[in-house]
């Protein structure tokens, strides 16, 4: 549903991801950041962002 209402506003699904990680679990926090930051990094700067223009 996120993913659907991501889209209606233009942006890509791939630029959203949920992560469960407890106050327990830096290591799986820090892999989550890294991992979706990654992710953003690969896809650019979004179509209607200011650094694309």
């Amino acid at each position: 549903m996120v993913e659907e209402v991501l889209e209606d506003f233009g942006y890509e699904k791939e630029r959203f991801m949920i992560a469960w990680c407890s106050a327990a679990e830096p290591d799986k926090f820090v892999e989550a950041v890294t991992k979706m930051t990654k992710r953003v990094k690969s896809l650019g700067p979004h179509r209607h962002s200011l650094a694309a223009a």
